[in-house]
């Protein structure tokens, strides 16, 4: 388990909650993974911190995924956050990974990676309907885009900070909810003060202090909630099993044409880099399973 920490609070007399997120380590070991340009790196950075903040407000068990999709030199990047549990010291699990040219400056601008860019934000809860947001990439930064997918998709105020450097990854998210404690004229006054207050942030205070620094310095003369902080771990969810079930779903005779040409099937993750390797044995012995599961189903039923 690492030190990275997710430390969710929320305005005892405001229709306020947050969000500070520290994901030093996590994002350390996706960037090892892959050998990514400096822009990249840095999106992806911004990208998987961003995709923690919004699972962290949402409080749903299941995955939430933000993708870029665009006709620039970045083709496609995606950092996905995964809750599994509902227990606070059960931890929120992060992937990432991005698909480019290799024609890209080392200082190239958003708009420069990702040319008629759009966002894409994907909620899967375990339980409930699968929900989808776009937005252009109309912004000079990733904060920018995701505040405009909030004030145009759901009409909710968001301030966010992302900060990125060669030792951390931080950030902090602030949004303003439908109005429960206070009328509205009242309510545009708190979101005035909190989110002015939230401006003087900086980035080397984000990037280097914790939570509860952060959060005195910024919110010392307000009462504000802090919620038991969340583990966060980067780990991909492939698995053997999971291969395996893809190699059944392709039938029989497809599994066999492929042995045909060669001695074994073999599935690359490219969030990971994990190799699966399955021989004729293997390939055969995953069908026969997969057969007589059919039957004892359809016995029982």
């Amino acid at each position: 388990m690492t030190n990275d920490t997710m430390q969710g609070f929320m305005f005892a007399d405001m229709d306020i909650r947050g969000v500070h997120l520290r994901l030093d380590q996590g994002v350390k070991t996706v960037l090892n993974q892959q050998d990514y340009p400096a822009p990249v790196a840095s999106l992806l950075t911004e990208m998987l911190i961003v995709a923690c903040l919004l699972s962290a407000n949402l409080k749903l068990r299941g995955h939430l995924s933000v993708q870029i999709r665009g006709a620039g030199p970045l083709k496609w990047m995606m950092a996905e956050c995964r809750q599994l549990s509902d227990d606070p010291e059960q931890p929120f699990r992060v992937k990432g990974m991005a698909q480019f040219d290799d024609s890209i400056g080392p200082q190239a601008s958003l708009a420069e990676l990702v040319s008629e860019g759009r966002l894409i934000i994907t909620i899967e809860p375990d339980k409930g309907q699968r929900y989808q947001g776009i937005v252009l990439v109309d912004q000079t930064t990733l904060a920018g885009c995701i505040e405009s997918y909030f004030y145009q998709s759901e009409q909710l105020p968001t301030h966010i900070q992302l900060v990125s450097t060669d030792d951390s990854a931080a950030g902090f998210m602030l949004q303003r909810l439908p109005q429960t404690l206070s009328d509205e004229t009242q309510a545009d006054v708190d979101w005035e003060l909190i989110h002015a207050l939230a401006s003087t942030l900086t980035a080397g205070e984000l990037a280097q202090l914790p939570a509860d620094q952060v959060l005195h310095r910024l919110f010392h003369e307000q009462q504000v909630k802090v919620f038991t902080p969340r583990p966060v771990l980067q780990q991909c969810d492939c698995s053997r099993e999971r291969c395996g079930a893809a190699i059944v779903g392709l039938g029989k005779t497809a599994v066999e044409e492929i042995l045909e040409e060669q001695k074994a099937i073999v599935i690359d993750c490219h969030f990971c880099n994990q190799h699966y390797a399955f021989d004729t044995v293997d390939c055969h012995v995953l069908l026969e399973q997969d057969v007589m599961a059919a039957e004892v189903n359809a016995a029982m039923h």
